[in-house]
């Protein structure tokens, strides 16, 4: 989530423990990649328990390098971010980055349209889709 847009400041949760918060601590950064709804399957890959030294690789997930930084081919936006700070809070740490570089599809062009991008707003336990309504619409 954003937390400060002067200096443009960004935090993520991570649990305590997690392959993922350990890679942040030894590299000092990370990407958050936005991933449409139809790529929730990779998202369940990405959550998974993963010892390999190379997550991305070991799943056959295409990625490229931004700052040293590996991003998933397929998202639809990015931010690539550098830590400041981590704290402990509860089984999380807490990790507030500065911003080092963004991309984002047209579908973002000043305002998130949410036309051709259907993110994934939480993914908690099981996927919610919230782009269907009851009766199918």
């Amino acid at each position: 989530m954003p937390v400060s847009s002067d200096p443009p400041l960004f935090a993520v949760a991570i649990k305590t423990g997690a392959k993922t918060e350990s890679v942040i601590r030894t590299s000092g950064k990370f990407s958050v990649n936005w991933l449409n709804y139809s790529d929730r399957k990779v998202i369940t890959l990405l959550s998974g328990e993963n010892k390999s030294s190379d997550k991305l690789g070991s799943l056959d997930l295409a990625y490229f390098q931004v700052f040293d930084t590996p991003v998933l081919s397929r998202a639809q936006a990015y931010v690539i971010c550098e830590v400041e700070s981590q704290q402990k809070t509860g089984d999380h740490q807490l990790i507030i980055a500065g911003l080092c570089g963004a991309m984002a599809n047209l579908d973002f062009d000043e305002n998130w349209k949410f036309v051709d991008y259907k993110p994934i707003l939480y993914r908690g336990s099981a996927f919610r889709n919230p782009y269907t309504r009851p009766g199918g619409k």
